[in-house]
């Protein structure tokens, strides 16, 4: 049985964040981070929460949130907002003050990935969906959400292609293969190899739009991120 939490955000005065708590109360901690809260990314995406349940199964005490602004929690992002690292390491505190096992999906990954290089203690991260750039226009966000090219499509590029490579901490980056905000290409210039699941878009669905994945698909992305997480063997 989960546990509903609350806890504030690091060093920003008047923010609360609601979160829920799963696994054993020994276990080492996990924190689970959502994508983008402008994009509709919440700690009930059903990625985050397999993700999570997850990680509670294999023996972790495995806490997913809620960035500031959404659901329950307190205080906005903005586009303006720098990355959500203060909510994260809040999250951090909460479950002791590390160090944390982490996961990240899409905006929750490029915040775990910045936060690890702004020295947050998290000892190894499995980063899903890790953008290596962002829609500029409306042709290329609606390739992300159509799955279609658009040869008009433009992109804003992130660095988060380098980040992964120069991590101080060992990252995973797993990403499907029909994902147009993950270019595999940039990740294997920086000597980066992405764990890739054929036939899936940004969302691990093989659909279109932002629709949950097939249980065979979420079973493989989680089984692969807690493999990295407990540097089990895969098999």
């Amino acid at each position: 049985m989960s546990a509903a939490v609350s806890f504030p955000a690091r060093d920003v005065p008047g923010v609360a964040l609601e979160g829920r708590l799963l696994g054993p109360q020994d276990g080492r901690p996990c924190v689970v981070s959502h994508p983008h809260p402008l994009a509709g990314g919440t700690m009930d995406h059903p990625v985050v929460v397999a993700l999570w349940e997850a990680a509670a199964a294999a023996g972790l005490r495995a806490l997913r949130y809620n960035f500031r602004g959404v659901g329950a929690s307190t205080g906005t992002l903005t586009r303006q907002s720098p990355l959500a690292i203060a909510d994260l390491a809040g999250a951090i505190d909460f479950l002791g003050g590390g160090p944390v096992l982490a996961i990240g999906y899409s905006y929750g990954a490029r915040a775990t990935l910045h936060g690890i290089h702004a020295g947050l203690p998290v000892e190894r991260a499995a980063l899903a969906g890790l953008p290596t750039r962002t829609p500029r226009n409306r042709a290329a966000m609606s390739n992300l959400l159509l799955g279609r090219r658009i040869p008009t499509e433009e992109y804003t590029p992130y660095p988060d292609a380098e980040l992964a490579a120069t991590s101080p901490r060992p990252v995973l980056v797993l990403a499907g293969d029909r994902d147009p905000l993950v270019e595999v290409a940039a990740y294997r210039e920086q000597g980066v190899e992405p764990w890739i699941l054929e036939g899936v878009n940004h969302f691990f669905s093989r659909r279109l739009g932002n629709t949950p994945p097939d249980p065979p698909d979420l079973d493989a992305l989680c089984g692969r991120a807690i493999a990295f997480l407990l540097e089990r063997p895969i098999g």
